[in-house]
């Protein structure tokens, strides 16, 4: 992409993200996910699979974690590796489908995948938004089975809506559902490890009155980054 066809963000002092400046861009759920997955402890390595513009894995790398980066669209690793040079960050991002790396497990895998199956809804005309928002490589059951493969701990974040379902499939990919946030009645964040015992779940807002709960704002903060005003 050319210059004029990108952004450059700064979510965090010395990083810089390029993201298209048409097209699918980051919210929240990264930076709620990335910060809510430390929460245990730091991990050593990370996998962060479906990276899109790298954030997660930037903001990790940031903190001193190895991680890699894996996107099958080679677009999203071209703006990644860029992202990455210019922080001097030493993230690596590899063009992958996560369905068939063989690796050895990371202490830690994240995963924001598509929210929409495919199906379900209209599929977006931009290439960008619709494999970032529909199932077009891999469905929930696969990734969240990648994920228990390439890391010892599984962090997702999915619309509450199909968080039974990302609980299903994490069973199935024979990890214990350790952890679970329930962000409003919007997002629900889930862990998975290789342990056992009852689960730690979590209601919380995002939300208080007209600004950011104090919830959010401390998930922001664990990253350095800073949370605007809402905006409606």
């Amino acid at each position: 992409m050319t210059p004029a066809q990108l952004t450059r963000e700064h979510p965090v002092p010395g990083l810089v993200v390029f993201q298209p400046r048409r097209g699918f861009r980051y919210a929240m759920e990264p930076f709620l996910l990335a910060s809510w997955s430390l929460e245990p402890c730091l991990p050593a390595s990370a996998a962060d699979l479906g990276c899109g513009s790298g954030i997660m894995a930037l903001l990790l790398a940031r903190m001193g974690v190895s991680v890699t980066g894996y996107d099958v669209r080679p677009e999203w690793i071209d703006l990644a590796r860029r992202s990455a040079v210019q922080s001097a960050s030493p993230a690596t991002f590899v063009l992958a489908d996560v369905r068939s790396v063989q690796a050895a497990a990371a202490d830690l895998a994240l995963l924001n995948p598509p929210y929409q199956a495919v199906g379900c809804g209209p599929a977006s005309p931009d290439p960008w938004k619709a494999a970032a928002r529909t199932e077009l490589n891999g469905t929930l059951a696969e990734l969240i089975a990648a994920g228990a493969r390439l890391g010892r701990r599984l962090c997702v974040v999915l619309p509450q809506a199909r968080a039974d379902e990302g609980e299903a499939a994490l069973c199935a990919a024979g990890l214990h559902l350790a952890r679970r946030c329930d962000l409003d009645d919007s997002l629900s964040l889930l862990e998975g490890d290789r342990g056992e015992g009852p689960c730690r779940w979590e209601r919380a807002s995002l939300r208080v009155g007209g600004g950011w709960s104090e919830r959010a704002l401390g998930l922001y903060a664990r990253l350095g980054a800073r949370l605007l005003p809402p905006t409606t």
